[in-house]
């Protein structure tokens, strides 16, 4: 079989990111334009650019025009991400940015089981996120933010329940500062106006009775929450709702969320949940009120009263507070609260 001509051969991914950048700013750049981005012939031009919408980048065409996005995008970039990380005073960990990958998690799961360090992963398109229960988290191009940390503990005395809870917290304290206002949901929702902004899943690798490494995920809808391929199950909004400017300043805000993370992990392998319990209740959007959590054969209704100090549920139900564990558990609001 003959090899391919130079106008068939696949762009490779420093090619891609290139022309991506180039079309970062929303504007038309010609052909000639694209084609030297690129380091393409004119007639490899459109072989290019289908590339990039095949991972679902919205490159607009018009004749005599040239190509654009339908609107500039904040491209994620090592540097400027590790600079707001330095001011912020957070840890330096290696950080890389991928153009795609199929899920941030995924990635570093396989690199803590290879015994790599901390570090931090993101990318600008996500094809097969998880979530809780399976669910999936697909991040389309320049509409949401995928952040995976992983982070080892030497040991976990006070064990990893509640961690999430804990990543939570932190995470609205941040964007609160940023002026979001964001609450949470038992155990790992972050809300804007009631809807689903975010969420976040945490892995383990190893026992959390000796040296073990938790990969944290963090995925969060910037804009055009109609497109967020996410089975939430629930509402959903994106952080461009909130009209702060802040969904556009994406290297800022993937900082921002960073740097609390890695420090709330610092917090929790010498605390545990308990450090953090006394601020859940400024958050909890569910508490005092009537809620389902859903079983894997039933439903128990009853009414939200906050968390223990290790991040368990407490539910009220006939009189009684009972305990319960995250685990293969779903809470919600319960709207018939006469049922």
């Amino acid at each position: 079989m003959r090899p391919n001509s130079p106008a068939e051969r696949p762009a490779t991914a420093p090619r891609l990111e290139a022309l991506l950048a180039l079309l970062a700013d929303g504007c038309f750049h010609s052909g000639d334009a694209i084609g030297q981005a690129a380091g393409v012939s004119r007639a490899a031009i459109w072989k290019v650019v289908e590339q990039l919408r095949a991972l679902g980048v919205p490159i607009e065409a018009v004749r005599g025009r040239g190509y654009r996005l339908p609107k500039p995008v904040e491209l994620l970039a090592v540097d400027v991400i590790q600079q707001h990380l330095s001011q912020l005073g957070a840890p330096r960990l290696p950080l890389e940015v991928l153009l795609q990958c199929d899920s941030t998690n995924r990635v570093l799961l396989e690199r803590a089981k290879a015994g790599e360090g901390n570090q931090l992963l993101t990318t600008e398109v996500q094809t097969a996120g998880r979530g809780r229960w399976g669910r999936r988290w697909i991040a389309p191009f320049g509409s949401t933010l995928c952040l995976s940390l992983l982070w080892r503990f030497p040991v976990l005395p006070h064990g990893l329940a509640g961690l999430s809870l804990a990543i939570g917290i932190v995470c609205a304290e941040a964007l609160g500062r940023l002026g979001v206002g964001i609450r949470l949901k038992w155990p790992n929702d972050l809300l804007l106006d009631g809807r689903k902004l975010g969420g976040i899943l945490v892995e383990l690798v190893g026992e959390v009775s000796g040296p073990c490494s938790v990969v944290i995920g963090l995925g969060m809808n910037l804009a055009d929450a109609e497109l967020i391929a996410e089975d939430a199950g629930q509402p959903v909004a994106a952080l461009s709702e909130a009209d702060v400017g802040l969904a556009r300043q994406r290297n800022l805000l993937l900082a921002t969320l960073a740097a609390a993370m890695m420090h709330a992990c610092e917090r929790f392998a010498e605390e545990g949940f308990r450090a953090f319990h006394s601020q859940w209740l400024g958050y909890d959007h569910l508490a005092g009120k009537p809620v389902v959590l859903s079983l894997p054969r039933e439903e128990v209704r009853g009414i939200a009263r906050g968390v223990d100090t290790q991040g368990a549920l407490l539910l009220e139900r006939e009189g009684l507070v009972e305990t319960w564990i995250s685990g293969d558990l779903r809470l919600r609001l319960r709207h018939d609260a006469s049922a």
